[in-house]
């Protein structure tokens, strides 16, 4: 169940943010600022989102500034030999702000991210909540993903547009 409190204000709070569990939510960010801004090597990177319980295979390259989620890291898959250059935001929960919960009511607040064995994503790309990036998929820099990359995919632009296959056939964003 998620509920308001006076820190949050309006934008509810989960229960692994709550009570017994407030200092480990708030370690996670700390160790997430050290991870994100920091001048580090990035399996020291890889080592710190693990940490956080950001679930990582091997050979990760992660960027600096790459933003994964605060509030619900382990709902994040990255499997191996992913790339992730700098300034990447990947979002894996929604929550609404509870004024709005009729509006939103058959909507979910947790969906998580799952990014397939050798995908690469460029610098400044977003992927939204429940999202799953293909094997060996390519995000140009600057596309926002909101919805699942079929493996070997080619997503580029804004609007993004998707390429399949070495023929480069557009498929429009499905």
């Amino acid at each position: 169940m998620i509920s308001e409190n006076k820190y949050m204000g309006k934008i509810p709070l989960s229960e692994r943010s709550k009570g017994l569990n407030m200092p480990r939510a708030i370690l996670n960010r700390f160790i997430h600022c050290i991870a994100r801004y920091l001048p580090l090597f990035p399996n020291q990177r890889v080592f710190l989102h693990r940490l956080r319980g950001v679930k990582i295979g091997r050979e990760v390259f992660i960027g600096n500034e790459v933003f994964i989620d605060d509030a619900e890291p382990d709902l994040v898959t990255i499997e191996d030999e992913v790339t992730i250059i700098a300034r990447t935001s990947i979002l894996a929960h929604s929550y609404y702000p509870t004024h709005m919960s009729e509006y939103f009511k058959d909507k979910k607040y947790v969906k998580g991210v799952i990014i397939k064995k050798g995908a690469y994503i460029g610098f400044g790309s977003i992927i939204l909540p429940g999202v799953t990036i293909g094997e060996n998929a390519i995000i140009g820099a600057g596309t926002v993903i909101s919805k699942d990359i079929p493996a070997g995919a080619t997503v580029i632009g804004q609007p993004p547009r998707v390429y399949l296959g070495n023929d480069h056939t557009e498929t429009g964003f499905s």
